[in-house]
């Protein structure tokens, strides 16, 4: 069942923050380390859900930088960006999963994709350095 939270008050630090709806395939856990090596320095990265993440910066000034600046990271991560506005929410689901027992020869992109293929479409990995 899919819930809307709605609140009365939006925090302040939202005005400072990029909207972005993630590419299919994109890997999730480069997304921080590329902003930072196209000198664009966000202070955080919020998922919501499956495809859209909050990227977030430390005033308006640094965030409209990076919105208007022609970075080859944009394409190679994501679809659509924007700024953050109020009604703006998320739109989809993320479902982080743990495997207990595998062995840690396994803990590589392959095997999981092929453990996980059949429950539904594979969005990324986190970051705990899985290997290709």
């Amino acid at each position: 069942m899919k819930e809307t939270v709605i609140y009365s008050l939006k925090p302040s630090w939202l005005n400072n923050c990029l909207l972005a709806s993630i590419s299919a395939g994109a890997n999730n856990g480069k997304i921080q380390d590329d902003l930072i090596s196209c000198d664009i320095q966000s202070t955080r990265m919020r998922f919501l859900g499956a495809s859209q993440v909050l990227i977030l910066f430390e005033d308006h000034p640094f965030m409209m930088h990076a919105f208007e600046a022609d970075l080859p990271y944009w394409d190679k991560y994501v679809d659509d960006i924007k700024p953050w506005l109020s009604i703006d929410c998320a739109i989809d689901r993320l479902a982080w999963i743990s495997i207990q027992g595998l062995p840690i020869v396994r803990w590589n992109r392959n095997c999981l994709t092929t453990l996980l293929r059949s429950t539904r479409d594979i969005i990324g990995f986190d970051r705990l350095g899985l290997d290709a």
